[in-house]
């Protein structure tokens, strides 16, 4: 990724935005609030680790094979983004929402979102947004809120294992760091913070859920949505529109810094001072998009999703034996 103007410009709060979308768009709770908790610090660990092993591994041992492999992810992680909010949408409007009609809307954003100034800037707003709508959805649902919810029973090695399963999602937001070259003074700590601020928002979520829902949380489809519609203020039930367009326009700007790397990663040049992409690669752009969204329509989302999981740890693992093989090549010279 290019080097924004003074520094003025960063892409920090547009992956964070896009990885905490993550947990809103999720169909189904993955693992007990307990063992969520418990085993977030290891998978904090795990995934900072893994960002910063593909960062430092990335500017040693990148090459065209790795970019044509990572620009692959990312355009497979685009189709899927735009699948989940389509089935989201016509699962609460069904009959009424198509594929094409959500594509559209979330595409058409990206033409605005061409530079660093451009995507940070909207990051930011939408950031706070989310929190603040976070904030009026906890609001509205605190008197269903029960303690006698919380599931007292006995923890099993699987309730842990699956917890870590779910929580240790390497998703394109942790990778690309390694594209951003502000490494100095405050890089190292970007993985960190990403994984940090990802997991606790995921289980802090199934939390809320499990306080909401109690034993009934893991079998209910959408479960954010369906809390947040639930709640006594009634705020979702009149206002449901502004959350699902918040949750679209943060699909959009996710898509943009994928668009964005996508660019980079095959060698795109900007034509100003901050410009990522130019207007005349997006007529294919769109077409690819929508042509991979109608032919994956039928496809299991989660299956692809576990997929395009097992894909980028690969990626990071052969970034990772090639950048530890050029140092020590290296030092070996040396």
């Amino acid at each position: 990724m290019e080097k924004p103007t003074g520094g003025e410009f960063t892409l920090f709060a547009a992956l964070l935005a896009g990885a905490l979308l993550n947990t809103l768009l999720a169909r189904q709770t993955g693992y007990g609030a307990r063992a969520g908790l418990l085993m977030a610090p290891l998978s904090v660990a795990v995934l900072a680790a893994a960002g910063w092993m593909f960062a430092a591994a990335w500017q040693r041992g990148q090459n065209a094979l790795y970019r044509a492999l990572f620009t692959a992810l990312l355009a497979l992680s685009s189709v899927l983004e735009l699948l989940r909010l389509w089935q989201l949408a016509a699962a609460l409007y069904p009959g009424t929402v198509t594929l094409t009609a959500v594509c559209v809307t979330v595409l058409l954003p990206v033409i605005y979102l061409r530079r660093i100034s451009a995507i940070s800037q909207t990051a930011n707003v939408l950031l706070c947004l989310l929190l603040g709508a976070t904030a009026v959805m906890l609001a509205s649902i605190a008197g269903r809120l029960q303690v006698t919810n919380l599931q007292a029973a006995p923890l099993h090695p699987a309730d842990c294992a699956r917890a870590l399963w779910a929580q240790g999602v390497l998703w394109p937001e942790l990778l690309l760091p390694a594209l951003w070259p502000q490494q100095a003074g405050r890089g190292r700590c970007v993985p960190l913070r990403l994984a940090g601020y990802t997991v606790a928002f995921g289980a802090g979520a199934h939390l809320v859920l499990e306080l909401f829902f109690g034993a009934a949380m893991p079998g209910r489809q959408n479960p954010l949505h369906t809390a947040a519609q639930s709640g006594a203020l009634s705020i979702f039930n009149r206002l449901e529109w502004m959350q699902l367009l918040l949750w679209t326009m943060l699909v959009s700007l996710k898509l943009a810094v994928y668009l964005y790397a996508m660019v980079g990663l095959c060698g795109g040049k900007s034509r100003g001072e901050d410009t990522a992409v130019g207007l005349d690669r997006y007529p294919l752009y769109f077409a690819a998009m929508l042509l991979a969204c109608v032919l994956l329509r039928g496809a299991d989302t989660t299956r692809l999703l576990l997929w395009r999981n097992a894909a980028a740890w690969v990626l990071a693992g052969l970034v990772g034996i090639g950048g530890g093989l050029k140092w020590l090549l290296g030092a070996k010279a040396a």
